[in-house]
């Protein structure tokens, strides 16, 4: 089952500072930490899709370690979310957010690269990012989240093994990545947060079956395959 939920749960990985991850961002509603998302400029950011299911009053909260700092709070003026954004699967699962005001950028705000258009800027299997959020530290912890930022290093998956996982459901809008001994893990979260190599954005945190399960890699949406989408709505 390809499963998309706003739920937070970074499984086997540490403790990082923000400076490590200046891109990542608190996706708020209501005052609440709700998802992840990346910063793309200092008044654009991308998340998932599914984490907008519900109206609400959104913001991101920049530049933290942990969740209860102040940070720098700027309100969501706009969310596009793909028009073919479908639940299940989790297919064109990415929203564009357009902030009210622009992000002071600083070691601990800094925008990530996005991927190059064209067959160079493909993520291709055994390529390894790294994924943070504000998460689980394990698949059996009680508490809903970590209040301070964790991150995961885990290997892309190929396209043609991540699909017959998942029976045939994995579109060329996703892909997986993780180990095959599970343990580790972005699960279904931090959902809409960044998978980042070498300071580009490959993924954005999507789906999966369960959490950090043997044999079932992370699904992320597959930002270069969407970067036309990004670029005639931001100009990025």
């Amino acid at each position: 089952m390809l499963s998309p939920e706003a739920a937070s749960r970074i499984v086997g990985g540490t403790r990082i500072p923000i400076t490590t991850a200046p891109y990542q961002l608190s996706l708020r509603r209501w005052g609440r930490h709700l998802c992840g998302a990346a910063l793309l400029s200092p008044t654009i950011a991308v998340s998932a899709a599914h984490c907008f299911s519900a109206p609400g009053a959104y913001s991101i909260k920049a530049g933290i370690t942990n969740l209860h700092e102040p940070g720098t709070v700027v309100h969501v003026n706009l969310s596009l979310v793909h028009p073919k954004f479908m639940k299940s699967p989790a297919d064109y699962d990415l929203a564009v957010l357009f902030l009210a005001s622009p992000l002071p950028l600083s070691d601990k705000i800094k925008p990530v690269a996005l991927p190059k258009e064209g067959p160079e800027g493909q993520v291709r299997g055994g390529m390894v990012g790294r994924v943070s959020g504000w998460g689980k530290a394990s698949a059996s912890s009680k508490n809903v989240r970590s209040e301070e930022l964790r991150a995961v290093d885990l290997p892309v998956v190929p396209q043609l093994k991540c699909n017959v996982t998942y029976l045939g459901r994995v579109t060329e809008r996703m892909f997986c990545a993780g180990l095959a001994l599970g343990g580790k893990d972005s699960c279904t979260g931090d959902s809409g947060g960044p998978f980042v190599v070498e300071g580009v954005l490959y993924g954005v945190v999507s789906g999966g079956r369960e959490c950090g399960r043997a044999g079932y890699p992370g699904i992320y949406t597959n930002v270069q395959v969407l970067r036309g989408y990004i670029r005639e709505n931001a100009g990025l």
